[in-house]
């Protein structure tokens, strides 16, 4: 009988490991995301583009930080072999997630810009960005809540820009870089809240 408790102990230790390295996996994600963000917005600062540069940066940053993403997850499925727990993935949750993000691209920089909701362009376009972002994680995390659980750190990356849309939308200067730090605030808070995780996990 000592020996099963010990067998299972060590189980046990084990999944939590793979649980904290799924965590880290999901703040590396995150972590991506927010230097993607950020280096929109320096291009952005020092460059007066028009709004169609959204409509190519976006997609292109979405393949770099996929092709990132992807060689975190085959370490995590190298782990999880090791480990006798693979993690799985879904090919049609793969096509969702990057349906989710290209919708969220048409959504926030081409139709709710040409809206005019707000009270100036910059605030129409921080508005868009802010829709973009809400509407792009959410779907995202609705996938992941159907092919592998849903994950309750995401919730602010989602949640924070999309309370921020009816504030942009009143902010006749500085609406865009406001939109940044928001976006920025949502992102960091899921990476910290998955870091959490992962210690809480290692710790079982």
């Amino acid at each position: 009988m000592e020996e099963v408790k010990e067998l299972r102990e060590v189980l046990e230790r084990v999944e939590g490991k793979l649980i904290a390295a799924g965590k880290m996996y999901g703040a590396m994600n995150f972590g991506a995301w927010l230097s993607v963000m950020l280096l929109y917005y320096a291009i952005i600062g020092v460059f007066d583009l028009p709004w169609q540069f959204n409509l190519i940066y976006w997609p292109a940053a979405f393949v770099v930080a996929m092709g990132f993403t992807g060689r975190v997850w085959k370490r995590l499925q190298k782990l999880g072999r090791v480990t006798g727990r693979e993690a799985e993935a879904s090919t049609l949750g793969g096509i969702l997630v990057a349906l989710s993000w290209i919708t969220g691209i048409i959504l926030g920089w081409g139709i709710v810009p040409r809206m005019h909701l707000g009270v100036n362009a910059e605030a129409s376009l921080a508005m868009g960005f802010l829709s973009f972002i809400a509407f792009s994680v959410f779907a995202m995390w609705l996938v992941f809540a159907k092919y592998g659980g849903a994950e309750r750190e995401i919730i602010p990356a989602f949640l924070i820009p999309a309370i921020g849309i009816p504030v942009a939308m009143g902010m006749e200067t500085g609406a865009m870089a406001w939109a940044g730090f928001v976006v920025g605030l949502g992102f960091t808070l899921t990476v910290m809240w998955y870091l959490h995780s992962a210690f809480r996990a290692i710790e079982r």
